[in-house]
């Protein structure tokens, strides 16, 4: 016995149906308890801390706003120019004749003149 599969009825797939207001229902029903628990958890904090601060926020230390505390700076680097001064003084310092020890009669002299001294087997 063979089975004919030929049949006259064509398979189709069923349309989509999709329930907009059940949409649009669940959403606005997910914001209103977003800002209900938002709402409460914003009471709830305010309570607590006028349980724990009564008399108000502690005041601010001495030590904020001031670039450096400790030896740490708090300043952003791009904002600091306390490096660059550092540097540009030591520049200066390496750069420029003075006295070391003046009981002692050791003066500093010129880091590139003391090279170039130095490379000629001279002592400076």
């Amino acid at each position: 016995m063979t089975e004919n599969h030929s049949s006259t009825h064509a398979v189709r797939a069923e349309e989509d149906r999709i329930s907009t207001g059940t949409i649009v229902a669940v959403g606005v029903g997910s914001l209103l308890v977003f800002f209900l628990a938002s709402a409460v958890a914003v009471r709830t904090l305010h309570a607590r801390q006028a349980e724990l601060l009564p008399d108000g926020p502690a005041p601010l230390p001495a030590e904020v706003g001031k670039a450096k505390i400790g030896m740490v700076e708090q300043q952003l680097f791009e904002a600091t120019e306390t490096a660059t001064l550092w540097r540009d003084a030591q520049r200066q310092h390496l750069s420029s004749y003075g006295w070391v020890d003046r009981k002692g009669g050791v003066i500093r002299i010129p880091i590139d003149r003391a090279m170039d001294l130095a490379a000629r087997g001279e002592r400076p």
